[in-house]
């Protein structure tokens, strides 16, 4: 791996309302588990590449207060999922942009390698859209494995409007790739504001809610051009890299790209991990006023965990065109397994050792108001409760080796013991003094 290289680009956020309120979100899904290894070596790579959408989606629901008082300040993620979802050296560099001077939370962070996209390959949204018209031959696809894949850096490039620091961001990014047995896929990761809830989707938002959109023009303009600006330059339709699968064409990219540039304009509380090729992805997350930076956190480490997972569906359906089913039934288990590793990477940066209370906690309120395995904080608890039971290890969950092959839905059916015993017992979770654990009765059956 070469030495990081990071390029920031300075943002600046002038919210509409001159003062915010932080207020705590008490809504949606919370989640994961515990046993705190140290964070590997951090390392980030660079060049600003392109990823495009997601196809799971996952809207967590809020829950009812119950007895004992929360202790966890996360904010549950509400996203639509990742469906899948030249080892070259690299220097660093620093740039500016033309935009108002920042404040510190304003920067915006980006890892960048020497390589370069050449410019004849950005196209705009009306080229996309008349593009391959006639559809090329399908390639033979041979999916890509740790073992028959080249070792590459992959980059990391941060586009941060909101209030969260971005050399934040960068470390919980750094601290996400440090656990993952076979990272590939370069990083770009969207950040920016969103204000108060003003009402449901609607034609751009949908199928999120829709908020204030707080960025002035000249910052929303520039958190529109790069996002364009990534999904026109995506390397798998570029040729730069292989088109896994052969089912991204430019048409298909033009419409991703059309659906997520309605998410930023029309203030949609997106948390999403878009993917337009095998080898790139991205994270998108609108920073709600009402959230806290915890929570804020908590939900990004949730959507790169998506972002870095190498196939959560769509490249095993062709884009979601064949064989689906198998891969939505188990959607719990891609959920569950973000919320945990959000858990886990979060108890390590803050320096607790409380991720797997706080997640027993959030999954027992689930409980008391009825979810049930759709909900990330449920599915987690599952995973956890497989986990101490000896029927998964930990570090598959939190290294994405669960998600190294297309296979992956087979060990987790019905009729794995197991599975079964986990999604039936999952909410047998008791309280003593201030922890949260699993009763003896659902640990020794």
């Amino acid at each position: 791996m070469g030495a990081p290289r990071y390029s920031v680009h300075m943002y600046r956020y002038r919210p509409r309302e001159q003062s915010l309120k932080f207020i705590e979100w008490t809504d949606k899904v919370s989640l994961h588990l515990d046993s705190l290894r140290p964070v590997k070596s951090r390392r980030v790579v660079g060049v600003v590449v392109a990823i495009f959408l997601v196809a799971g989606c996952s809207k967590t629901t809020a829950t009812p207060e119950a007895t004992p008082p929360s202790k966890s300040d996360v904010k549950p993620s509400q996203d639509i999922e990742a469906e899948n979802a030249d080892q070259t050296p690299v220097t660093s560099k620093t740039t500016e942009s033309t935009a108002p001077p920042p404040t510190d939370s304003d920067t915006t962070v980006s890892t960048s390698s020497s390589q370069t996209t050449s410019a004849q390959t950005s196209t705009t949204l009306e080229q996309s859209s008349t593009a391959n018209r006639t559809p090329a031959a399908k390639p033979k696809w041979v999916m890509p494995t740790p073992q028959n894949s080249p070792p590459r850096n992959p980059q990391i490039t941060i586009h941060n409007f909101s209030r969260m620091s971005t050399a934040d961001i960068q470390l919980w990014t750094e601290a996400a790739t440090a656990h993952l047995n076979w990272w590939h896929t370069d990083i770009d990761a969207f950040v920016w504001p969103i204000g108060s809830e003003v009402g449901g989707p609607n034609d751009l938002s949908a199928p999120f809610n829709r908020y204030q959109v707080t960025l002035d023009e000249d910052s929303l303009g520039s958190l529109t051009n790069a996002y364009q600006e990534w999904s026109d330059n995506a390397p798998c339709l570029s040729g730069e890299h292989d088109n896994f699968g052969g089912w991204q064409n430019r048409n298909e990219l033009a419409e991703r790209k059309r659906r997520v540039l309605g998410w930023m304009t029309s203030g949609a509380d997106v948390a999403t991990a878009p993917t337009p090729c095998f080898s790139s992805r991205a994270v998108t997350y609108a920073f709600p006023a009402e959230s806290t930076i915890p929570q804020g956190q908590h939900t990004y480490l949730h959507e790169i965990y998506h972002a870095l997972s190498s196939y959560l569906q769509e490249y095993c359906t062709e884009g979601g065109q064949t064989n689906t089913d198998r891969f939505e039934a188990l959607r719990w288990v891609g959920e569950g397994t973000a919320h945990y590793f959000a858990y886990v990477v979060a108890a390590e940066l803050n320096g607790t050792n409380d991720s797997i209370t706080t997640m027993l906690e959030a999954a027992w309120r689930g409980a008391q108001g009825g979810e049930d395995l759709s909900s990330a904080e449920s599915a987690a608890a599952a995973l956890r409760l497989m986990v101490e039971r000896g029927d998964l290890l930990e570090d598959d969950i939190m290294s994405a080796r669960i998600f190294e092959s297309c296979d992956w839905p087979d060990k987790w059916q019905g009729s794995n013991d197991s599975v079964t015993f986990a999604k039936e017992n999952w909410q047998e979770i008791e309280r003593s003094g201030d922890t949260w654990s699993f009763k003896d009765t659902a640990l020794s059956q």
